[in-house]
């Protein structure tokens, strides 16, 4: 579900989208119209962090000048009359279009504000199905299918805290009520030696059996079938759209190209992995990238988080996708500048 300040980010990039910056601030919001957004929903999520003192105030004025950007550079000044908010609406498909807003059904534009994460999506469709086109919903436990022995050996760990536990004796037989119930004596307490060493060994045994199940699926794909993989991971799809966000307190404001632009000048050349399990179980991955016309390459890194995003032993464990390659120095993601697409 996103956060309060995903919404607030997201919205005051359209509201920078429209926002005349002679106009005083924040005195005349009340009367600024969002084409396309009502302001039963825009305004109570921007107005009283516009207000000076605001919490996030500052974070605000970022994405209303992330907008105003776009404004100046995409459309030529000219104000926009359709901007549709998905509303923290996820993605059906890792091959979709990214999109927090959408200009005249034209325009895409994502907002990242100060995350490194670039997808989320299950481990198996990661590893065993190298992202081809399905939905990114979750399978089976991704702990049960590479670690069945060490998810047992934990849960027998927290099970054991519980006094009297009524839990099952199989970590497969979890239900929601017995999931509850462990969820709260966990975190009532803090962990066991035996608890903190049979889920250090997890970690281990995840990390490493996830990259080896990964590192074979690799090499036996095919190059379009591994260039397909990095495209879903770095989000480049079948169609360009403007990323606009901050880094610290500095602006991102780039403009990320299409599949075919993609391949028509790079070429991925190597795409490696090496298990980097760091209190959490961790895949480190490394594509080797090529610009065709000049044969400079380039270096693009990142890793993969695997973990449960309610609490340990709660629900399936998701893929967390890290870049830790500034966002501008990854081929295909240019400068937000009218020579960066004036041509295209």
């Amino acid at each position: 579900m996103a956060s309060s300040k995903t919404h607030l980010t997201e919205l005051g990039t359209a509201l920078g989208l429209v926002h005349d910056p002679t106009e005083r601030w924040p005195a005349d919001l009340e009367a600024v119209e969002l084409p396309g957004i009502d302001r039963s929903v825009w305004q109570p999520v921007i107005l009283p962090e516009a207000r000076q003192g605001g919490p996030n105030r500052g974070l605000l004025l970022r994405a209303v000048a992330n907008g105003q950007a776009f404004r100046h550079h995409v459309l030529r000044g000219r104000r926009p009359e359709l901007i549709e908010w998905s509303g923290g609406a996820r993605s059906v498909w890792t091959s979709d279009v990214p999109r927090d807003l959408t200009v005249e059904g034209v325009w895409f534009i994502q907002a990242k504000y100060d995350s490194r994460c670039v997808l989320n999506t299950s481990p198996g469709s990661l590893v065993d199905e190298l992202l081809a086109d399905h939905t990114i919903e979750s399978r089976v436990s991704w702990f049960e299918e590479v670690a069945l022995d060490e998810l047992q050996a934990f849960y027998e760990q927290a099970r054991a805290q519980l006094p009297l536990s009524s839990l099952p004796d199989d970590v497969r037989d979890l239900d929601t009520q017995a999931r509850a119930q462990l969820k709260a004596s966990m975190r009532a307490r803090a962990p066991s030696p035996g608890e903190e060493a049979a889920y250090a060994e997890l970690c281990r045994a995840v990390s490493v059996e996830t990259t080896l199940r990964w590192r074979r699926r690799i090499e036996g794909a095919t190059l379009p079938q591994r260039t397909q993989m990095l495209f879903r991971m770095l989000r480049i799809a079948g169609g360009p759209y403007w990323l606009l966000g901050t880094k610290g307190r500095s602006p991102v404001r780039l403009r990320v190209c299409d599949t075919r632009s993609w391949r028509d000048r790079y070429e991925l050349r190597r795409f490696a992995v090496l298990d980097a399990h760091a209190g959490q179980p961790q895949v480190d991955w490394r594509a080797q990238i090529t610009d065709k016309a000049t044969k400079a390459t380039t270096i693009v890194e990142g890793y993969c988080e695997i973990r449960w995003s309610h609490g340990k032993l709660q629900g399936n464990p998701e893929c967390k996708v890290q870049v830790t390659t500034p966002l501008e120095r990854i081929p295909g993601y240019e400068p937000m500048e009218p020579t960066a697409y004036r041509h295209r």
